[in-house]
């Protein structure tokens, strides 16, 4: 079969291709949401037997929140890098296996004035944060008196590993399963607690030129850690929602929505007893015919239990 004769088959399966993206790899990265296990929504598609994929994501962080009541103080100034190296490998028709390792990097950071110039660019609200100095490092929880928290120095070590499962129900429809290790250190508000989520990933672009996404829905349960203890919500309902486009083959919009319910109870403070939400927007890439390259800000909609702000960097081969 000639060249010319291929074009018009290649022609047709690239919408098919399109259709069958996944996501943004995000999920909350808040630092008191390590303790609850949320995992990365959207891939509606299960690896063929002896297919490999491969995802090098980079996450970074920035959150600011201060509040009190008459039994409590909370207080974030915070940054965090989390890397994370994902492989997932079908090991049979319709079944694939998968690895998650994150490594975290907490402290200061540098996005502080960023931030501040932003707000500032848009006449936007900066929260209190032009009130404390910048680059600072500081988790504080005091209830009643008693401080549960008190950090002041950021670290840098291993997150909680994810081991997963996928198993295909339809072409467009994935049930996928995740447990949580507790190989994070719990005293550098790491994680460290072990958990496990259940959920759906479905693709209703199924077949559709240029448009992909996902609609997602699921659960997961949580050991409780030292950090919080019995004010963690051990269960949580999860879901989320993306539409991307591609204007051109090499490169698509993609804008995403993720929420979850609230992951602490007992607090009259938003930043423990809110749900979570958190709008993500960008871009990607087709660097090669498998690899792609994510660009992405994430928001957080409903503020105080999500980062103000968070940058996305993915590479993602198949």
């Amino acid at each position: 079969m000639t060249l010319r004769a291929l074009l018009p088959a290649l022609a047709c399966l690239l919408p098919l291709l399109a259709a069958a993206e996944p996501g943004f790899a995000i999920r909350n990265e808040a630092t008191l949401s390590r303790s609850a296990t949320l995992p990365t929504l959207g891939e509606a598609r299960v690896l063929d037997a002896g297919q490999l994929a491969t995802r090098f994501t980079v996450d970074w962080s920035n959150e600011y929140v201060t509040q009190a009541n008459a039994r409590e103080a909370l207080t974030i100034d915070a940054e965090t890098q989390r890397v994370s190296f994902g492989f997932r490998r079908g090991i049979a028709e319709g079944v694939e296996l998968g690895v998650d390792l994150p490594l975290l990097f907490t402290g200061g950071g540098a996005l502080d004035s960023v931030i501040e110039g932003w707000h500032d660019a848009f006449g936007l609200p900066n929260g209190g944060r032009e009130q404390v100095r910048q680059n600072r490092y500081l988790v504080q929880y005091v209830v009643d008196g008693e401080t549960r928290i008190n950090e002041d120095e950021g670290a840098n070590g291993i997150g909680d590993v994810e081991l997963s499962a996928g198993f295909r129900l339809r072409e467009d429809f994935a049930f996928r399963v995740l447990a949580k290790l507790p190989t994070g250190r719990s005293s550098r508000l790491h994680g460290g607690n072990a958990g496990g989520a259940l959920w759906f990933d479905f693709n209703p672009f199924h077949g559709a030129a240029n448009w992909f996404g996902y609609v997602s829905a699921g659960a997961s349960y949580s050991g409780q850690n030292e950090v919080i203890g019995a004010q963690q919500q051990q269960f949580v309902a999860l879901g989320g929602a993306a539409v991307g486009y591609r204007i051109w083959r090499p490169v698509a919009l993609l804008v995403q929505f993720n929420g979850h319910t609230a992951l602490h109870q007992d607090s009259g403070l938003n930043g423990l007893d809110r749900p979570g939400g958190q709008l993500s927007f960008g871009g990607r890439i087709d660097l090669a015919p498998k690899l792609q390259l994510d660009l992405g800000v994430q928001e957080d909609v409903l503020v105080s239990s999500s980062p103000d702000f968070s940058i996305h960097i993915g590479l993602r081969y198949r």
